[in-house]
């Protein structure tokens, strides 16, 4: 798989969940901003003349995730032969989200500092921004990947073929 058919995909759908997340956070004056977390996260377990780079390091940890993610969501759609729906943006996103979840409550558990937030919101939140991600990854990989390659009847025909086929 090309880079750019992850990466473009990957960070328009992390921009686009980070922005949903900047905007819930801030109209309901709450720390939701997931590349926020992570620099605070990050900030006790480096050294002091290092502190200032648990900013960029979140935003980055943030961004990459967003990219395994996108190619997981990507693979998984090549190996079912789908070009990627708003309705299959929703189920992968729910599928990341619920990943997301059980990540973040792994990092809160074993991180010597955790953020005094609402721990049941944030994951509410985080569930609902991963619909924001899947979507748009969803339908950006129909621009970038080869998903954009495959014709309808194409598909059809796969899908036919492989339910037709004897085990």
């Amino acid at each position: 798989m090309e880079i750019k058919k992850v990466l473009i995909p990957g960070t328009i759908g992390t921009s686009a969940m980070t922005i949903f997340s900047y905007a819930i956070a801030a109209a309901k004056d709450r720390r939701l901003e997931e590349p926020i977390l992570l620099a605070k996260l990050i900030k006790p377990l480096v050294k002091h003349r290092y502190k200032n780079l648990a900013h960029p390091t979140g935003w980055a940890m943030h961004y990459t995730m967003g990219c395994l993610m996108t190619s997981a969501f990507q693979e998984y759609w090549k190996q079912n032969t789908t070009i990627p729906t708003v309705k299959d943006g929703i189920i992968s996103g729910a599928a990341g989200g619920i990943a997301g979840i059980l990540i973040w409550k792994v990092v809160f558990k074993i991180a010597s500092h955790t953020p005094h937030i609402s721990f049941k919101r944030y994951y509410g939140h985080l569930l609902l921004a991963h619909f924001v991600f899947g979507v748009t990854v969803a339908l950006t990989s129909r621009l970038t990947s080869p998903f954009k390659t495959y014709k309808p009847s194409k598909i059809a025909e796969e899908t036919v073929a492989k339910r037709h086929k004897k085990p």
